[in-house]
């Protein structure tokens, strides 16, 4: 009796098994063709929205798509010239090599988005979310970043020449490399920054915070460093001829072997013994 008791409780539980290996198959099939369907109608206009979809090169150049959730969707070298993108959900999606020449991505939330050679020429993206976003040689030139964050990004060997990032904060970025020049930069927050070797020639820096900021080897020639916080940065071997450092906070500040604004080189002095 036990025997037969046992044995039937163990083709039950194989039955429930098989049963939950099932439902499980089911649901993974149904949820392919529920995401095609969903791609095709955003494709079709009939929505704006497609969460997790493969767009992968698809045209949506003068879409208006504003406010549309494409969150960790696959956009990578989908053509999105003019499109307007404000206030979009793009967290974690996949931009790389993506062309938004000219699109209105203002307020949208690109936070953990990849955008590695991505194209912002001359995009509006005043308020947008970059936040640990990451790519290589991305480019912004002339793009308008106002007020943005780009808090933690990776963004090394990129292209911002022209833009505007007036009260934006990049705190911790990473923009070694980076070509930022004659850019304004009015009050930006770049503390903890990586700036390696990056181009700043001819920037407007006025009442920026660059605290712990690593500028190592970059060029600041004729950079506006008036009211900047550059407490205890980093500025060894870097250029900073004809820079203007009026009234900036200079405590802890490291300029070992950097070319002052009046063409000397900075010589650290030993304390005295």
């Amino acid at each position: 009796m036990t025997l037969r008791t046992t044995a039937g409780r163990s083709r039950l539980e194989g039955f429930r098994g098989m049963l939950a290996a099932a439902l499980v198959v089911s649901g993974v099939a149904g949820a392919a063709p529920a995401l095609a369907d969903a791609r095709q109608d955003f494709l079709d206009g009939t929505t704006n929205s497609c969460t997790g979809c493969n767009l992968a090169a698809a045209d949506l150049s003068g879409r208006s798509l504003a406010g549309a959730d494409l969150a960790n969707a696959n956009l990578s070298d989908a053509y999105l010239f003019g499109v307007d993108l404000s206030n979009a959900k793009l967290g974690g999606a996949d931009l790389s090599g993506a062309d938004l020449t000219l699109a209105n991505l203002t307020g949208a939330d690109l936070r953990e988005a990849v955008v590695e050679l991505t194209t912002f020429f001359r995009a509006t993206m005043t308020g947008a979310d970059l936040g640990e976003a990451k790519g290589q040689r991305v480019v912004f030139r002339r793009a308008v970043l106002s007020n943005a964050r780009l808090d933690g990004a990776k963004l090394p060997w990129s292209d911002f020449v022209d833009g505007r990032l007036g009260g934006a904060t990049a705190v911790g970025a990473d923009l070694t490399g980076a070509l930022l020049r004659d850019i304004k930069m009015q009050r930006v927050d770049l503390t903890g920054a990586v700036l390696q070797r990056a181009d700043l020639t001819g920037v407007n820096l006025q009442g920026a915070r660059l605290a712990g900021a690593d500028l190592s080897h970059a060029d600041l020639y004729g950079a506006d460093l008036v009211g900047a916080d550059l407490t205890n940065a980093n500025f060894s071997a870097s250029r900073l001829l004809a820079a203007n450092l009026r009234d900036a906070k200079m405590e802890g500040t490291i300029l070992t072997g950097a070319l002052m604004p009046d063409g000397k080189t900075y010589q650290a002095t030993a304390p005295a013994q």
